[in-house]
């Protein structure tokens, strides 16, 4: 005995699917007997309300393209971990360097070098990439900045690790793995400051040269006219002014040779014969020599107050 089902007992999806079929079906007829089959409609879809799936991770902001020049990177110095160049030697900012543009050249740029790079520039692992730039020279070279300033290195450092520059002036320092520097310390400064024992005098290859009491040459500027010195601002900071503390010659310091000066800034500087007395920021040890003759107008000063050309 057959037990006939009603079809509205049927579940819908079924319903729904028969119909498909027959529609199929008779399409597949209508082909069979050579007629052009009449276009099928696709059935409209319903979505069904389902349950919110768990949301997929966001994707990553995209790396910054990677440069084929590592052009700073992490190092260890005398002053801890600080900003070095590909060749490893520490990297300093200028704190008269103003919105991140560089305001040393020439002299200065003798004695702190830029660190230039290329349109490549990248750095190197475990440092921000976001927070360094360029900054475009007056001759169109690139030079790195880090945070706001603009990195260079010392020409007074010799191997990696060397902070020989930190505090020269008090406007050179090292600069920190976040852009910031490092003036904590200025302890490992060449130092500009007032001299506090007798000078010195060691023979080199040119002659006797005048000492500070670090053992560092003493030059004199051909610029610098009737004993009036001349050498300011990034002038200053390549060639340090020999300073004293008073008008007053330190005792040791025979006045027929030896005088003191006056500054623009009302700070006194020390003269031997006709010339105020510097030192050279590219020296870092006695003997050193480096400025010797530098420019064609400066040039180690003699025991008598003479320059020797």
């Amino acid at each position: 005995m057959t037990t006939s089902t009603d079809s509205t007992s049927l579940p819908r999806f079924a319903a729904r699917r028969g119909i498909g079929l027959a529609t199929a079906l008779a399409a597949l007829g209508l082909a069979a007997c050579g007629g052009d089959p009449a276009p099928i409609s696709a059935p409209p879809t319903t979505v069904a309300a389902a349950a919110p799936a768990e949301a997929a991770p966001a994707a990553a902001a995209p790396a910054p393209a990677a440069g084929s020049v590592t052009s700073a990177a992490i190092g260890t110095t005398a002053l801890g971990d600080a900003l070095v160049g590909p060749n490893g030697m520490t990297l300093y900012g200028f704190t008269n360097d103003a919105a991140a543009a560089s305001t040393c050249y020439d002299a200065c740029a003798e004695a702190w070098p830029p660190l230039i790079v290329d349109s490549n520039w990248n750095v190197a692992p475990g440092l921000d990439l976001g927070i360094f730039a360029t900054t475009v020279r007056t001759d169109g070279q690139l030079q790195l900045v880090a945070g706001k300033y603009p990195l260079y290195y010392f020409s007074g450092d010799v191997v990696p690790g060397d902070a020989k520059g930190q505090g020269s002036g008090d406007v050179w320092f090292a600069v920190g793995t976040d852009g910031l520097l490092l003036e904590g310390d200025a302890a490992a400064s060449s130092g500009s400051g007032a001299i506090e024992t007798t000078l010195g005098v060691v023979t080199l290859d040119i002659g006797d040269v005048l000492t500070d009491p670090n053992g560092l040459s003493l030059y004199g500027f051909t610029e610098d006219t009737d004993g009036v010195p001349s050498c300011d601002g990034a002038c200053a900071d390549a060639w340090p002014p020999v300073l004293v503390e008073s008008p007053e010659l330190p005792a040791d310091l025979d006045p027929a040779v030896f005088s003191v000066a006056q500054r623009s800034d009302g700070s006194l500087q020390l003269v031997a014969g006709a010339w105020p007395l510097y030192r050279f920021a590219g020296d870092s040890a006695p003997g050193d020599l480096n400025g010797q003759a530098s420019g064609g107008v400066w040039f180690a000063a003699a025991p008598d107050g003479s320059l020797i050309r």
